[in-house]
């Protein structure tokens, strides 16, 4: 599945409990305002038509509460149903109070805010556009403000603007909260996948450390069935009938004793000399591109020239599958060559990464990094660079790598990943 084309990754459900509690919010806060302009500020208004609305949205708050359970959680169609009765509610209320003159109009975005932030794209779009329709239809049609219709009456021109500020925060905030929701559900799929990738490599460790015990515990059995074998063609003299039959079964012992050796040699287990899990940082991009040659017939060269001094870095899980992922990608977006520049001194480890391909695309080279990229102008046949330069900037940051992407001044891309010495010693990986 190809993510990077996806509209959209957000599918955030809302719980009904949390959409319940906002309304009690907005309710309490409605019957208050109400109550107070009425009665305290003494203005005249269609007040029995506003209580009644508040009334009828504390009844179906009730029944809700009554027959949802706490942990509820809502579809998206559920959720845009309850968000919209919101908006209509509260666009009778501006109705009878004034439309947009009405100094809670503002409220009319409250809608598109949540709706941005946990609907798809579509529900979002809906009620952005309801809402704007709203406004329009409120500030051409409402009940004069209270207080203010023998007094004042506010300039078409100013009511004009008041909706077209209202249009405005609301267009603003819904292309803002859904810009920020997708990355936030990019970054968490993203996320998920470094994770799992995490626990695979765990479950291959306790595999072969499994195998491992396996191997040594099987050791003894098979000894004996060997040992047995060979008793019973000694007594069985010359009698070819079974000599051929425990030639067989001594053979075949033999050979599984090789593949239990071969069982038993786990890289991973912990009896194991810790010295092991330790390599010449040379020797690690070595076996990495050694890995690739069966797999691609284009050119590897490997620079040491400017390699002065050899680290003997721990053999982590998170350098070699970055370093697996960058070169991967170099060789997929080369014409025939990679290069890689080997460079250290006594402050600092650096490889470099140089392919001889188009170079990374101008629309892209500023969003490397982020989980996924959008692939118009990339050859459609190859792999888009979203993910896995994301999950390795991820892993080598997180050991304090400096990482940077650029293209050639010739032809070509270049990946240059860098550190510190004193950042290797900090993170215990020399």
């Amino acid at each position: 599945m190809n993510l990077a084309k996806l509209p959209e990754l957000n599918n955030n459900q809302i719980k009904l409990l949390t959409l319940i509690n906002i309304r009690w919010v907005a309710i309490f806060g409605q019957f208050a305002t109400i109550s107070i302009v009425y009665f305290y500020f003494n203005f005249n208004f269609n007040i029995g038509y506003c209580y009644l609305l508040v009334l009828f949205s504390s009844f179906l708050n009730i029944f809700l509460q009554i027959r949802s359970k706490k942990t509820d959680l809502l579809s998206n169609n559920q959720a845009t149903l309850s968000i919209l009765y919101d908006l209509f509610q509260l666009f009778a209320l501006l109705f009878l109070t004034g439309g947009v003159t009405n100094p809670f109009s503002i409220l009319i975005v409250a809608p598109i805010t949540i709706a941005a932030g946990f609907l798809n794209l579509r529900s979002s779009i809906l009620i952005g556009f309801l809402s704007i329709l709203l406004i329009f239809i409120l500030s051409f049609f409402y009940f004069e403000l209270p207080g203010l219709e023998k007094n004042y009456l506010f300039p078409k021109f100013y009511i004009s603007g008041l909706a077209l500020a209202l249009c405005t925060a609301i267009i603003f905030l819904a292309i803002y909260l859904k810009r920020l929701a997708i990355e936030s559900s990019q970054r968490n799929v993203a996320f998920n996948i470094l994770q799992q990738i995490f626990l695979r490599e765990q479950e291959l460790k306790s595999l072969g450390g499994l195998a491992a015990a396996a191997a040594h515990e099987l050791g003894t059995p098979l000894n004996t069935i060997s040992l047995v074998a060979k008793e019973l063609k000694k007594e069985a003299g010359l009698n070819k009938k079974f000599n051929q039959d425990l030639d067989l079964l001594i053979s075949q012992s033999k050979r599984c004793g090789e593949i239990l050796k071969q069982i038993s040699k786990n890289p991973y287990a912990e009896k194991e000399d810790k010295f092991l899990d330790k390599a010449s940082f040379k020797t690690i991009v070595h076996e990495i591109t050694d890995s690739f040659k069966d797999l691609s017939n284009k050119k590897i060269i490997i620079n040491e020239e400017d390699y002065k001094k050899d680290y003997l870095i721990t053999k982590k899980i998170e350098i070699i599958y970055s370093l697996k992922n960058i070169i991967d990608n170099a060789i997929k977006f080369s014409s025939n060559k990679i290069e890689i520049f080997l460079l250290s001194n006594e402050e600092e480890l650096r490889i470099k990464i140089e392919d001889d391909g188009a170079g990374f695309s101008t629309q892209i080279l500023g969003f490397l990094g982020d989980p996924y990229i959008n692939k118009g102008g990339l050859d459609n046949n190859k792999e888009g660079l979203g993910l896995g330069i994301f999950i390795a900037k991820v892993f080598l940051e997180r050991l304090s790598a400096i990482i940077n992407f650029y293209n050639l001044e010739n032809k070509g891309a270049a990946v240059d990943i860098s550190w510190q010495k004193k950042d290797l010693i900090n993170l215990k990986l020399i």
